[in-house]
């Protein structure tokens, strides 16, 4: 396909570049040299080229080119803002200060794989109380994509404080919402939810909400939880559920005997 050999050559010109000439006679020492090409390609007319440019950076990634991979994150390109938001989230940590709001930020963007790729990035690179409360903000958007993300970094970033809006996010009319929501709780292994957890284990209407619900409770659940679990593993009308609420309720008493 003409794409992909015109991203074959681009690959080639950027390699030649990173060894300083393809007819050189020393070669660089790191990829240091190739990284202002890459960035000014992310402004590049094709979205081919933007696109490999992001990837490119993201593999290096080097911090100084923070800023430029931020700016891009307006892309038109759906898929360059995946690739940048993806390259930010591979640098970890060190981009928290300068990335962190901004990433947050793309959880409302209108793709649904940039929103999955931000909230993935954001595990990595970790969030700040200003980033928690937006998440939370988040959790209550109209747009059901952008509330599962919110409620899928939450789960990544285990933020204490997010509590109150991830019990808020169990009535989600959502079911991947209310999923997402019990499976952040059980991150945080906050005894305060164990009712809560229960509750879905025994009422949620959905099979993967109340399985998830099991798993956490064999997680940290104590005595408190038994007649649930006992209930679900004999009568529970998914087998799924069942088989989960079993090895919960195994888990549980093996935990209360030692």
């Amino acid at each position: 396909m003409v794409t992909e050999r015109y991203t074959c050559s681009l690959a080639i010109i950027l390699l030649c570049g990173l060894l300083g000439g393809c007819y050189g006679d020393e070669l660089p020492t790191g990829p240091d040299p190739v990284l202002p090409t890459l960035v000014q390609l992310l402004d590049d007319p094709s979205p081919e080229v933007r696109r490999t440019a992001a990837l490119s950076l993201g593999k290096i990634a080097a911090p100084e080119t923070v800023p430029a991979l931020t700016a891009a994150l307006d892309d038109p390109d759906p898929v360059v803002r995946q690739y940048c938001v993806w390259a930010l989230g591979n640098m970890g940590e060190d981009v928290l200060d300068q990335a962190g709001v901004a990433l947050v930020e793309m959880l409302e963007d209108p793709s649904p794989s940039v929103k999955e790729a931000a909230a993935y990035a954001l595990g990595n690179v970790g969030g700040t109380q200003t980033m928690v409360e937006l998440l939370a903000q988040y959790l209550r958007d109209p747009e059901v994509t952008t509330r599962r993300a919110a409620v899928l970094t939450l789960e990544w970033l285990e933020a204490s404080s997010a509590y109150p809006a991830l019990e808020e996010a169990l009535a989600d009319e959502d079911a991947m919402v209310r999923q997402g929501a019990v499976a952040a709780l059980g991150e945080l292994a906050d005894r305060r939810a164990l009712p809560l957890l229960r509750d879905r284990l025994l009422h949620d209407s959905d099979g993967g909400v109340r399985s998830e619900a099991a798993f956490r409770l064999g997680k940290f659940g104590d005595g408190t939880v038994v007649a649930a679990l006992q209930a679900a593993s004999a009568g529970d009308s998914d087998q799924a559920v069942r088989r989960w609420a079993s090895w919960a309720l195994a888990s549980v008493r093996e935990e209360r005997s030692t």
